[in-house]
């Protein structure tokens, strides 16, 4: 079996029917609202970005934890699964079943705005690095946690200051430390994305994924270099 733990993740995701379920509905039942609504482009961008981002996050980081603490991870690790890319597995596998449970809320944000066949090739993409960023993220916050609970704090927190360095609350002055984050920040495409697509702004630049994409493969690559050390924390 070539990818085991892809295999497992996507085996268990869709045979949980309630809760995969449970993932497509609640999403929707929160961007529907607000997708066909007055509400302003900027905070409908807004809005749709954090709930994109903190899904993905916690939806990787959470179960990480559960399962280091059930010995699960290790007794993949002692089957010759190497931890980085066990990790790396659950990384892709998560983001990929995010997408899926994210489409039909994206699809709505697409009718309910009236989005153009551009604007829709623009979020695709977009949506793709910021999922795999937010599910790199949730592993390195599930990575410092010693308990569930710390994991949603450490996440949350992680998740928002992210989101906040990427533009999502406040445009930076150019020229700053924060414009520079900005850039470099892989959610930055995905608000610049959906901005577009509720009509606040101008078409994304596909150039902008550029330093965003490479940032996230780095962050991978640390996950992987580091996945028994990752594993091993939190006294699992």
């Amino acid at each position: 079996m070539t990818l085991p733990i892809w295999r497992t993740e996507w085996l268990t995701a869709l045979r949980r029917r309630r809760l995969l379920v449970l993932n497509t509905l609640i999403p929707l039942v929160f961007v529907a609202p607000i997708a066909l609504s007055a509400a302003p482009a900027v905070h409908s961008a807004a809005a749709f970005t954090v709930l994109f981002a903190l899904f993905g996050t916690f939806g990787s980081s959470i179960p990480l934890i559960r399962d280091g603490e059930s010995g699960l991870l290790r007794r993949y690790v002692l089957t010759g699964v190497h931890p980085g890319g066990l990790l790396l597995q659950r990384v892709f596998a998560n983001a990929a079943l995010d997408l899926m449970e994210l489409a039909p809320s994206v699809l709505v944000i697409f009718v309910a705005r009236g989005s153009s066949v551009p604007q829709v090739a623009m979020v695709l993409p977009a949506m793709v690095v910021g999922l795999v960023a937010a599910n790199a993220l949730g592993a390195l916050t599930a990575a410092l946690a010693k308990s569930v609970a710390e994991g949603a704090l450490f996440s949350a927190v992680a998740a928002l200051l992210l989101l906040h360095w990427a533009g999502t609350f406040r445009t930076p002055v150019p020229g700053t430390w924060q414009a520079t984050l900005e850039t470099w920040n892989p959610f930055r495409p995905l608000h610049e994305s959906l901005l577009a697509a509720v009509g606040g702004g101008p078409d994304l630049d596909l150039a902008l994924l550029t330093i965003p994409v490479g940032i996230t493969l780095a962050v991978l690559l640390l996950i992987a270099a580091g996945g028994r050390y990752t594993i091993g924390l939190g006294g699992r």
